[in-house]
Formats: structure tokens, C-alpha cells, sequence
């Protein structure tokens, strides 16, 4: 039951850390708001040749800070596949996109290349363990006329896996991530 309950209060707080991210981004005065998906699997390392994890919850939600900056902000839900199909993972993945060319103002949509830190907050429900992402993304938003945009980037760094018994690992992240959405 205490296990329950751990998982139980880290599924409450990341929903309440994404419904404030998403209340923030909204009450932006005229900011742009990017709203989205990021469609991945996941194939870690040590999983077998049939295994990978597919987020089927992937809502990215982005915007202006600064004339050069973003936040970025994308949910995780894994569902894994191979020798057990189950959810596998919850968690949230932030992005702070710094982009090479200067904006005008604040309320106008950042595009172009930019690289930005990666921090991935996730709680891993079939192997029991906390993960961590640490990680860089060097990518490219490209700039619309219209509404719908696409970013594109490439992910690498580490996560760290805090194991409830005690074990901790480190393995390498790599990942490509497209994001498809619309600016409001």
C-alpha cells in the first residue's frame, strides 16, 4: 500500500505542475501559446529485441519567456510492449529552447535553430523506479504564416534511475523528438 500511495502523490503533483504550467501559459497577455503533440517510443538498452514504450499521452505545450527564449513542457504516459503491456512510465519533460536569432518582442513567435537544457521528471511503474533526465537539444521551429508548425530536435544526456530498493544506475538518453502543433 505505501508503494500505492507514493505513486498515487507523484501522479497528483505532475498533473497539478502540468494544469499550472498550462494556467500560466495561458493568462500570458497576447503572448503566442503553441499547443501540440510529440508522438515517441522509447527503446531502452537493456530491453529485449521485441520491447520499446510508446507515450500515448504526448500534449506539448510551449511559449515566449524572452525574446530568444521558450519554455517548453511535454507529459509522458508509456505505455510498454514486449514481455509485459502495460503503462509503464508517468512524468513531464521541460525544454527551455534558447533560439540563435533574436525576436523582436515577446509577443511575437520564436523560429529557427536553437539548443536548450533538458530536465525529464518520471516515475517508472513496471521496473519501480524514479528517472531523471538530464540532457541537451539542439533543433530547429520552423517559422509559419498559418497556425500549424513543426519543431524538430535531438536529445542527449543521461537519466538517472533512483530504484526504490537502494540501486542507482545511470544510462544514456537519446532521443528525436517532433513536435507538431498549433499556435494560439
Amino acid at each position: 500500500m505505501k508503494n500505492f500511495n507514493n505513486i498515487s502523490f507523484f501522479r497528483l503533483g505532475l498533473t497539478m505542475l502540468f494544469l499550472l504550467i498550462i494556467f500560466i501559459a495561458f493568462s500570458q497577455d497576447k503572448r503566442p501559446l503553441f499547443l501540440g503533440i510529440q508522438p515517441g517510443t522509447t527503446k531502452e538498452k537493456f530491453y529485449s529485441k521485441n520491447e520499446l514504450d510508446i507515450n500515448i499521452l504526448p500534449l506539448v505545450v510551449e511559449f515566449p519567456v524572452t525574446k530568444r527564449v521558450n519554455l517548453r513542457f511535454t507529459s509522458v504516459l508509456n505505455y510498454h510492449i514486449g514481455d509485459k503491456n502495460q503503462i509503464s512510465d508517468i512524468g513531464i519533460q521541460a525544454v527551455a529552447p534558447v533560439f540563435f536569432r533574436k525576436n523582436e518582442s515577446i509577443k511575437r513567435r520564436n523560429f529557427g535553430f536553437y539548443i536548450g537544457p533538458v530536465l525529464g521528471l518520471g516515475q517508472n511503474i513496471m521496473n519501480d523506479h524514479f528517472t531523471t533526465t538530464l540532457a541537451v537539444e539542439p533543433g530547429y521551429l520552423f517559422k509559419t504564416t498559418k497556425k500549424f508548425t513543426v519543431s524538430l530536435g535531438i536529445q542527449y544526456g543521461g537519466s538517472h534511475f533512483n530504484y526504490k530498493n537502494g540501486n542507482n544506475e545511470w544510462h544514456e538518453h537519446f532521443g528525436i523528438k517532433a513536435n507538431l502543433g498549433f499556435w494560439l
